[in-house]
């Protein structure tokens, strides 16, 4: 960590489908908006209340960026840690500026649903740049169980590879 960097955590919903930034042979990069809404209950009403959402671009790279294209949809919860970092460019003579969340971490919120964890193959992550082996961008990316209804039999690995979070929400 570098002196002076803005660590935080976000939780929200996938605003966006996660995209793939870059070229083949360059480093994997993805792309995807984040909006968190906050919400707090009104004691005299009785009810919930939302406040504005606030909209985040984040940003992952390498092994994370090829994980979030394969597990991460739109509209789902999750939480993110990271760097928050300003971006800037000119376009049409004009400066701009927008605010990035470059991840180090992304995963589902599990007070709002069920996922399972499946470890990456050895041989296959994490991606290093000047390593010999398949280049993230031209190998197909497999399709998670949530785009094909479930997951056949045949890829369910074993207790020792797989790790299965089941939660019980009782609040």
């Amino acid at each position: 960590m570098s002196i002076n960097e803005i660590k935080t955590t976000v939780f929200g919903f996938m605003g966006t489908q996660p995209t793939r930034l870059g070229q083949p042979g360059s480093t994997p990069v993805c792309s995807f908006r984040l909006g968190s809404t906050p919400a707090y209950y009104d004691a005299a009403a009785g009810v919930w209340k939302r406040k504005s959402t606030t909209w985040l671009t984040v940003k992952a790279f390498r092994t994370l960026a090829v994980n979030a294209l394969v597990c991460l949809h739109k509209g789902d919860p999750v939480i993110v840690s990271g760097s928050l970092v300003t971006e800037e460019w000119t376009s049409d003579g004009q400066p701009h500026s927008s605010l990035v969340l470059v991840a180090d971490g992304i995963g589902h919120d599990l007070a709002r649903g069920q996922d399972t964890f499946t470890r990456n193959q050895s041989g296959v992550v994490p991606i290093d740049e000047e390593a010999d082996g398949p280049d993230p961008w031209t190998t197909p990316l497999s399709s998670s169980s949530s785009e094909t209804g479930s997951a056949p039999a045949s890829s369910v690995s074993s207790a020792a590879d797989r790790t299965s979070v089941k939660n019980s929400n009782a609040g």
